[in-house]
């Protein structure tokens, strides 16, 4: 057990440039960075790419604008900087946000590495899913955001050794149709337009730029600069894991024979890849799972823990953590697309809270707020993200109004300045 709530939940906030960055980058890198962008290469071509793209975009906006400003403020979570700037009120309704969307995407890193596990082994879904779960909610219990840590910096060199040895060794070694893959590139299509762009800019986009996950890094760092210049970093770090993954799913499409039931990625290590690249792709995929789901899973807990009930009992967060994962085992039971469940969560999260918690951090301190305008910002953006992902009503547009709305209302809530 660790000594107190800050090692437990954040690392005890001192942790290095090199930690800060390879935690970042183990994090980021989950069920959307790997098996999702492959099963989307088959629907969109080398446009999946722009599903971590705009989240590197994110993550560079995040280092230029705001970085060193969420650092200052000393918090332990992100609701604990709503709590700062706006009020305790304010942390409880983004915490509850938090914790609703963030099950989703829990949920969708179990789908992905079952998804592995059941087809190269031929096991049946839902004993896979609830062992994997079942090994990732115990691990993270037993665990802290500092043991987290430092299984993510083991954890990013096994992925990153993975993936680029297999891209190497597809283009570099066997070559395949690879002229044909670089005659395809193309980041806009008919199958993906501008508009779908925009959407995923924003709506995935925003949740780089300002999610419970990626913030929990800055707020471990030792210092606002490292926090900085782990998230520039990090943000070119994605943006080129995003062409490589793109890059491997475009060579199997365009290579061989493989039917769209199966993932790509799981087509090459059980059919193309050499037996040692295969293992340590397969270990990179389970890591991005594990790396992904640890910190989630704390961070909810944490959450719950610390902006809802107000106290900072560890053995209680272990029980969060428990329930939390529970649920999202649940989910993950009833639901296997991967980017539809990640797709839901950001579009419960990003309208309400990206831009108000955004604008709320620029004018912490510099001008006066109007509570009420603020929260209903935050409102409005989450009810029209719930009803585009909850009630499938078929508009995209409604998150991506919905975070015009929160915007707009938002800054009206700091239209005075402080005298």
């Amino acid at each position: 057990m660790k000594k107190n709530f800050e090692e437990f939940s954040v690392a005890g906030k001192n942790q290095g440039l090199k930690n800060v960055l390879l935690s970042l980058l183990s994090t980021m890198v989950g069920a959307s960075a790997t098996i999702g962008v492959a099963d989307r290469v088959y629907q969109i071509g080398f446009c999946a790419f722009w599903w971590l793209g705009v989240g590197a975009i994110g993550l560079l906006l995040q280092g230029c604008f705001l970085s060193k400003k969420i650092r200052e403020l000393n918090a332990n979570t992100l609701p604990d900087i709503a709590c700062k700037t706006i009020g305790k009120k304010a942390a409880i309704l983004v915490a509850t946000i938090i914790v609703i969307s963030w099950i989703g995407i829990i949920a969708a890193q179990f789908v992905s590495v079952s998804k592995i596990i059941q087809i190269l082994f031929d096991g049946h879904y839902d004993k896979i899913v609830i062992l994997i779960a079942g090994i990732v909610i115990l691990y993270t219990v037993v665990g802290g955001q500092l043991s987290v840590v430092k299984t993510d910096v083991i954890q990013s060199i096994f992925i990153l050794l993975g993936i680029i040895a297999s891209f190497v060794y597809l283009y570099a070694v066997i070559g395949g149709e690879r002229q044909i893959v670089f005659q395809h590139i193309q980041f806009l299509s008919s199958d993906f337009s501008i508009f779908q762009w925009i959407i995923l800019l924003f709506i995935t986009g925003g949740s780089y730029f300002m999610g419970p996950d990626i913030i929990s890094r800055n707020l471990m760092s030792k210092d606002k600069n490292i926090a900085r210049k782990a998230v520039l970093i990090a943000s070119l770090g994605l943006f080129l894991f995003s062409l490589i993954i793109t890059f491997i799913s475009m060579w199997a499409y365009y290579s061989i024979d493989v039917t769209k039931e199966m993932n790509p990625l799981i087509y090459l290590m059980k059919e193309v890849l050499p037996l040692p690249i295969s293992i340590l792709l397969f270990i990179a995929l389970v890591f991005t799972l594990i790396s992904s789901a640890d910190t989630c899973l704390i961070n909810a807990a944490t959450i719950i823990e610390h902006d809802l009930i107000g106290r900072k009992n560890i053995n209680r967060i272990r029980l969060f953590i428990l329930l939390i994962g529970i649920t999202a085992l649940w989910i993950a039971l009833e639901r296997t697309d991967i980017i539809g469940l990640l797709l839901n969560a950001y579009s419960i999260y990003a309208p309400g809270i990206v831009f108000p918690l955004t604008v709320a951090i620029f004018f912490h301190k510099i001008r006066e707020i109007n509570q009420t305008l603020w929260f209903v910002s935050v409102i409005v953006g989450s009810l029209m993200g719930i009803l585009y992902s909850c009630f499938e009503i078929g508009c995209e547009w409604l998150p991506l109004a919905g975070m015009g709305c929160s915007l707009g209302i938002s800054l009206l809530a700091f239209k005075k300045d402080k005298k």
